[in-house]
């Protein structure tokens, strides 16, 4: 893919990707989990790599923006 073309945005995305999905699984109150068997669990890798991908596209559009 086009938006993971730089190396360094690569990496940084991946460890931000890892960070989300991590944070939201050990959010209590929520219907996140940390048990791979739950479906809380694949909801929240789901959220973090597609806020990822939607953020990376949004600043490969706008790349003077901010």
């Amino acid at each position: 893919m086009k938006i993971f073309a730089n190396k360094k945005i690569r990496s940084i995305s991946i460890v931000l990707t890892i960070i989300h999905a991590l944070a939201l699984m050990f959010t209590p109150g929520g219907s996140w989990s940390s048990n791979p068997k739950e479906i809380g669990f694949w909801i929240a890798i789901f959220s973090a790599v597609t806020s990822t991908i939607v953020l990376n596209v949004v600043f490969l559009k706008f790349p003077d923006k901010g």
